[in-house]
């Protein structure tokens, strides 16, 4: 049974033939060095800021005013949604996969006697995006999320906000002022699953083709061809 999860789809978004190898060779990309550990390090305080506010039962002055809504009250289930060991997950046996995704945040909405779960994702980044330029990757995973809230049983609206959180510039005593951009994403849960059984039936066929533009497939064909050529020395 394939282990899938929305950062593995993303994998799959950017290049078909290195997220083939991922999943049948158990080979994972190097990680991003020095930036990818600044940007966790990041998304922990974040995770670590908005728990302060969901005790709180509000939303910072930054959101408030954009999201309607607060952060999901339940500490201790948040703490499960977002450890990928505990994560909201789902399985089908006809296709043959498991899907999992752990949460950065999740917003609930109450509307009359209903209580909506809105996904919420954080983007760290070093400048400003328009609109039109989004990343691709946050609509798949909020559609992502979105499946797994409803396969489990919870009521979602068929939205997701993004969060970018952009530094713009440094004050006194190390603090980093941050420019606060907060886009709503329509989330539709049967778009990821249709990208799902794409994703799968691409793995029950031979390794695909690599992104013309993957740095790490241009690698790998270089170093064979230099094997190649050693080899016939």
């Amino acid at each position: 049974m394939y282990q899938l999860t929305p950062q593995l789809l993303n994998l799959y978004q950017d290049c078909p033939r290195c997220f083939w190898v991922e999943i049948h060779e158990n080979t994972k990309l190097p990680s991003g060095g020095a930036g990818f550990s600044l940007q966790s390090g990041m998304y922990l305080a974040l995770k670590k800021y908005t728990d302060g506010y969901r005790a709180q039962k509000k939303l910072p002055l930054e959101l408030s005013k954009q999201i309607d809504g607060v952060f999901l009250p339940n500490q201790e289930l948040v703490k499960k949604w977002r450890d990928p060991k505990t994560a909201l997950f789902f399985e089908d046996q006809a296709l043959g996969f498991r899907f999992s995704g752990s949460f950065d945040e999740c917003i609930l909405r109450q509307s009359a006697e209903q209580e909506f779960y809105i996904p919420l994702d954080f983007k760290v980044r070093g400048f400003n995006l328009e609109e039109e330029n989004h990343d691709q990757h946050a609509q798949l995973k909020l559609d992502c999320y979105d499946l797994l809230l409803k396969k489990n049983g919870y009521l979602t609206s068929g939205t997701g906000y993004l969060v970018y959180y952009v530094p713009e510039k440094v004050k006194g005593a190390g603090i980093v002022e941050f420019n606060v951009q907060v886009i709503q994403f329509v989330s539709e849960a049967q778009r990821a699953m249709n990208f799902i059984g794409e994703v799968v039936g691409v793995l029950n066929k031979e390794i695909p083709q690599g992104a013309k533009d993957c740095e790490y497939c241009a690698w790998g064909n270089v170093g064979a061809r230099m094997m190649k050529q050693a080899l016939s020395k």
